[in-house]
């Protein structure tokens, strides 16, 4: 079973914006139906961007255990936005997979042991639960990277090959 099936998804704008971009939101809506979180501050970049969400719960950092995590992580990690902190604030404090494509905040919520997953795991989940196919899953792939989203060549080959052999 896929880490995805199972558990609330933190999403950052990342993810949703790639999706957006080539019309399947109603995807990232259907595969997470009553799981999907975020926070506040991705709230306010959907906004700000004109996007909608439907069927997300958003989280403001409500203690100051979250709010230290979040000073913290900012100083750390200068480069991560207030999205992108705020996302793996909601996962690491609501028990959620962190789902984003910025490379930095990964590798911030691993330090923590916060799950991680980008817009590519998505993509394999929906192929596992037979929402995609290898095929439409490679196609909507092609499709973000030429509205402007960015995978390595590399992890690219990689996904092709694990979802056109898992037919």
């Amino acid at each position: 079973m896929h880490r995805l099936a199972t558990g609330k998804a933190s999403l950052d704008s990342s993810v949703i914006v790639d999706f957006h971009l080539v019309g399947r939101i109603a995807l990232l809506e259907e595969l997470f139906s009553g799981r999907l979180v975020m926070s506040d501050f991705v709230g306010q970049e959907l906004i700000d961007a004109n996007l909608q969400l439907t069927g997300v719960e958003t989280i403001a950092l409500s203690n100051d255990e979250e709010w230290k995590f979040f000073q913290t992580l900012r100083q750390d990690r200068p480069g991560l936005g207030p999205g992108e902190l705020g996302a793996i604030g909601v996962a690491r404090f609501h028990n959620a997979i962190l789902v984003t494509n910025d490379r930095q905040a990964r590798l911030a919520a691993e330090e923590f042991d916060i799950s991680v997953h980008g817009g590519l795991g998505v993509l394999e989940y929906a192929v596992e639960v037979g929402r995609l196919s290898g095929v439409e899953a490679v196609e909507v792939l092609e499709a973000m990277i030429s509205q402007g989203a960015w995978i390595s060549e590399e992890l690219v080959e990689q996904f092709r090959k694990r979802v056109l052999d898992s037919r």
